[in-house]
């Protein structure tokens, strides 16, 4: 620390240089969210195999999937002459750009295909949808999206593009969106509580800085990796950094700024009170930044890119922490007593009286402070029932027209007609044709007989119904070509793949439909069984078994996070506090705490709000979150009870309790701002998990860690410090 002091002018412009030449240099993440921030399946899935298959299907192979799209019109009132005028004007327009490589591949629509009609065109006549086939390769999404509406927006009928891909592309603006508020917002919130907590124009400044260029430089940082060590990225990670990084980076400044004030007044000048602060707080600060670090990096271990790029928080923490020991000490020694003008009251925090007084309770009535916590806890546990969503669409809600169309086609059609499921078989040799057909009914047939099926359309039911097959084998003498037209939709050139296209009645997102891909899994090999083409390679895509096979994903990673983190932050607590006691019933508070927030903020989306379940990530980061940083506070009450380890563990809890308390509830309290100001984002997924990080520090401030913790160490007495009792009963350091 003394070198920082001694050349803190190089050290400042070394951070300004790097920071300026990360910057400067560092790829745009606005673009690498884009390009390879979207949620993927990893390869090996049944989604990912049937993607491929569909590939070669249409004779992609190597190149670019093709993607379904909706043009959907529709008339209250009823679809009239001039909106069936203007379907055919949209579908030429369409047509006409394949050539222009505006990624248009194909266009269907009922006025080509009358025999489509029922697919295309809703009994109450009013709504009528265009069927796209759209390839992105090579192309951005989002200018695609936008060259399509531009061409149409001449239009006077009501029309909206919807599908898969634009559904994620208006996720990913949203998100975007949602993060130039959250950073505005958050700026405001901390220039604000530390002006109140300060009460000094220069103060409010240091945290600021200090955590705005650490930011900064971290974010060019990842771009970097991203874009040249293909770093797991999502629309998460520049939100997630923001809320962390300012969060923390503004509780440890103010914990360290807080110690040197008091130090200033014991040392009489800057150099040695900076010192001492970082030899008191800086270790406290120091040791709570590592349990963030291990906690972020856990997630490292998972499989699925998109809980792997809140590692990219662990990249903000390492240069926060950086920052702290050595921007932060560049103020102090260059500003040293007027960090705190003009403010002449005394900085460090007065003795907590609510702490005071629940501490006292829990210690004198252990056995009524844990029947109230059963008490406020219980009901909310009790009623927990984790029930999830996947459906993407309540992410932002209805104010994007992809949004609208969905629901349009699902109110007119059946949802499952929105986002139908595909079953692709590549079978071992080409089916001859139109013999070959019979085999391919067959498979149609025993997939319509899936429980919950609407409909399917294949080679041997183009419109959903089965064609007639004596009458193919005298059209293929007659018009070969024909025939292989009427096909090509749904079988290869070579006749080795087909797909069946299978509409499902309920909710593409809802997990009862998801439980169904299994089924459509059997009922394709069960057709084929006894047939030359048994044991043919099969595999299900689309939206439901993407997301089945995300709940698959989801389900390991999360228990392998878990595990991995519980020890990680275990491992951190043991080593600090020399004590396998502790440790114990800190990761205990913890875990109870998480799933509290988690009921409630099932209650308030579920409960109340009427959402069909919490977003299936939501548990996921809600518990990395929570238990990453939830773990500061309990490490700021018992260091402090660990240097009173000399006095009986009661009176140790209850200083170390009035000590701390303050610091504890407003340190929560610029956490949870930090969180709060993610709530704008209109992304529900980030409202639940900013409402499970709100309600869990609140959760822990004001009632774990004063009426379980304090319980805890009454209990285990002197044996909080098993098995390094002897050396703490002789009064020594660890």
């Amino acid at each position: 620390m003394k070198w920082v002091v001694r050349w803190k002018w190089l050290v400042l412009a070394i951070w300004i240089i790097a920071a300026a030449g990360l910057m400067l240099s560092a790829p745009s993440m606005a673009d690498l969210v884009r390009d390879k921030g979207q949620i993927q399946v990893p390869e090996g899935y049944p989604s990912t195999a049937a993607a491929e298959m569909l590939k070669e299907l249409h004779g992609r192979e190597g190149g670019g999937a093709l993607h379904s799209t909706l043009l959907v019109f529709h008339n209250d009132a009823g679809l009239n002459d001039a909106d069936f005028a203007e379907m055919a004007e949209a579908a030429r327009l369409l047509q006409a750009s394949i050539a222009d490589g505006s990624g248009v591949v194909s266009v269907v629509t009922h006025l080509m295909e009358p025999a489509l009609t029922p697919q295309m065109l809703a009994e109450d006549g009013r709504t009528s949808i265009v069927l796209l086939q759209v390839s992105l390769e090579g192309r951005e999404p989002a200018a695609v999206h936008e060259a399509l509406v531009g061409m149409l927006e001449h239009l006077r009928a009501a029309h909206y593009f919807t599908g898969d891909w634009i559904i994620n592309e208006d996720l990913i603006y949203s998100a975007q969106e949602g993060l130039k508020k959250t950073e505005i917002i958050t700026v405001v919130l901390i220039v604000t509580i530390l002006l109140l907590v300060f009460r000094s124009v220069a103060a409010p400044f240091i945290p600021l800085l200090t955590v705005g260029l650490s930011y900064l430089a971290a974010q060019s940082v990842v771009a970097f990796l991203v874009d040249l060590a293909n770093f797991p990225l999502s629309t998460f990670t520049q939100i997630f950094m923001v809320a962390v990084m300012f969060g923390i980076g503004t509780d440890y400044c103010i914990l360290l700024i807080s110690r040197f004030k008091e130090e200033l007044v014991q040392q009489g000048e800057s150099t040695q009170a900076i010192l001492a602060t970082y030899r008191s707080a800086g270790r406290t600060v120091l040791v709570a930044g590592l349990a963030v670090l291990v906690g972020f990096t856990a997630i490292g271990f998972s499989a699925f890119t998109l809980y792997r790029s809140a590692v990219a928080v662990a990249v903000g923490v390492a240069v926060l922490l950086l920052a702290l020991v050595t921007l932060v000490p560049f103020f102090m020694a260059v500003l040293g007593k007027h960090v705190f003008w003009p403010s002449r009251r005394k900085l460090e925090h007065k003795p907590s009286g609510l702490y005071r007084a629940l501490g006292s309770f829990s210690l004198k009535r252990p056995i009524w402070s844990l029947l109230l916590l059963v008490v406020l806890l219980g009901p909310l546990l009790a009623g927990y029932d984790n029930r999830v969503s996947f459906n993407s669409l309540d992410e932002i809600g209805e104010r994007y027209d992809s949004v609208k169309g969905f629901n349009l086609v699902a109110e007119s059609f059946g949802p499952g007609e929105t986002l139908p499921s595909t079953v692709v078989v590549e079978f071992p040799q080409s089916l001859p044709l139109p013999d070959g057909l019979a085999y391919l009914e067959q498979v149609s047939a025993e997939l319509d007989a899936v429980e919950g099926v609407k409909a399917v359309r294949s080679a041997s039911r183009p419109t959903g119904v089965p064609l007639d097959l004596a009458q193919l084998g005298g059209l293929q003498e007659a018009q070969e070509g024909q025939l292989q037209a009427m096909l090509a939709a749904y079988l290869s050139p070579d006749q080795t793949i087909a797909s069946f296209e299978v509409v499902f009645e309920g909710d593409p997102y809802a997990q009862e439909t998801m439980d169904r891909i299994h089924d459509l899994e059997e009922a394709a090999k069960r057709a084929l069984d006894g047939t030359p083409y048994a044991g043919a390679d099969l595999a299900v895509g689309g939206v439901t078994s993407t997301n089945r096979d995300l709940r698959d994903i989801s389900s390991a990673d999360y228990s392998r996070t878990v595990v991995l983190m519980i020890a990680g932050i275990a491992l951190i607590l043991i080593v600090l506090f020399r004590s396998l006691v502790i440790p114990l019933y800190v990761l205990a508070s913890l875990i109870v705490t998480f799933f509290a927030s988690m009921a409630v903020t099932e209650l308030i989306f579920v409960d109340v709000l009427n959402y069909v379940g919490t977003s299936w990530s939501v548990s996921f980061f809600g518990f990395v979150m929570l238990m990453a940083l939830g773990v500061d506070y309990s490490i700021f009450l018992m260091d402090r009870f660990k240097e009173y380890r000399s006095l009986p563990p009661r009176t140790a809890i209850m200083q170390a309790m009035e000590r701390m308390g303050a610091v504890i509830i407003s340190a929560a309290a610029i956490l949870a701002g930090t969180f709060a100001a993610m709530l704008p984002s209109g992304v529900m997924s980030l409202l639940q998990i900013a409402t499970i990080i709100i309600s869990g520090l609140a959760i822990y401030a004001f009632v774990m860690l004063p009426l379980f913790i304090p319980v805890m160490v009454r209990l285990f007495g002197r044996a909080n410090w098993w098995p390094f009792m002897p050396k703490f009963e002789a009064g020594r350091e660890p």
